[in-house]
């Protein structure tokens, strides 16, 4: 009977231990080289050409069409350890941000804003103003006039500040883009070097309208303006477009944007944007 007594408690014993979830392993920390997600702009159906940076990296990539990016390390990446910042921006978005962990090289899981299948939850940015320009036709000659009409709408609800430069009238200088070219400026600047600013308050828009002869030469260089398709804009920028960014992000964008591939975005412009700018044809 005293043995019987014996092997019962010890199966009680066994029993409840069972149960107890300190006798447990403890779950292993899951690690990936990737990580992914998704961004949608307001006012948008098509969600390409946000630029997704990861800082300290001076790493970038574009959304494609449908908003989504995604970023791949390798073990080459196994000395950075630590918490980075994701950095979304638009120029003419509010910009935004996240934050992953990695260790090694790779995205540790389910920590910080990224979820135990490697995605950070969808962004949605907040558009800041609105640019849109058009030009009296879409196919030129060299040594024809082109009309060019800019209009500036602000969406937030604060004023915003646009410069030009030491440039004057309805609108600065203009500049073609094409991807195989650096951004030619062929309308001759304002000699008197005077400021162009113009103050926007919360709903406010503004419009200005240019005319001038399409030169046969490349700025100052001599060399002929070669023929193709061209992306059309003015030289007003939003004057805050960098502020509060790091200046490598800065760098990255002036100097690397344009050479990665952006989904449905023509590769013509200079910034990451959403403008609705035209692209016009020169022929010889």
């Amino acid at each position: 009977m005293k043995r019987i007594a014996i092997i019962s408690v010890v199966l009680i014993s066994l029993m409840l231990g069972c149960n107890d979830n300190s006798l447990l392993p403890l779950p292993t920390q899951k690690y990936s080289f990737s990580f992914r997600g998704k961004v949608i702009l307001q006012n948008q159906t098509e969600y390409s050409n946000a630029l997704v940076y990861v800082d300290s990296f001076n790493w970038g990539v574009s959304t494609d069409s449908s908003g989504n990016y995604a970023f791949q390390f390798t073990k080459q990446d196994s000395p950075y350890n630590g918490e980075f910042k994701i950095r979304y921006f638009l120029n003419d978005y509010d910009m935004d941000s996240a934050k992953i962990f990695l260790v090694k090289g790779k995205v540790k899981l389910d920590t910080l804003d990224v979820d135990s299948e490697g995605k950070i939850k969808t962004k949605e940015m907040k558009q800041t103003f609105y640019v849109e320009g058009r030009t009296d036709k879409q196919e030129y000659r060299i040594g024809d006039y082109l009309e060019y009409t800019e209009r500036i709408t602000n969406l937030s609800n604060r004023t915003l500040h646009f410069s030009g430069g030491g440039d004057s009238g309805p609108l600065p200088w203009v500049v073609l883009y094409n991807e195989n070219y650096p951004p030619i400026s062929f309308f001759p600047h304002d000699p008197y070097g005077t400021d162009f600013n113009i103050f926007l308050k919360a709903g406010e828009y503004y419009e200005g309208s240019i005319k001038r002869k399409i030169p046969q030469t490349i700025n100052y260089t001599g060399l002929p303006l070669p023929p193709g398709l061209y992306l059309v804009k003015s030289g007003i920028y939003f004057y805050d477009m960098f502020s509060g960014i790091s200046k490598n992000l800065r760098n990255f964008i002036l100097n690397d944007w344009w050479k990665i591939s952006r989904g449905k975005t023509p590769k013509y412009d200079l910034y990451p944007t959403k403008f609705k700018l035209p692209i016009v044809k020169i022929i010889e």
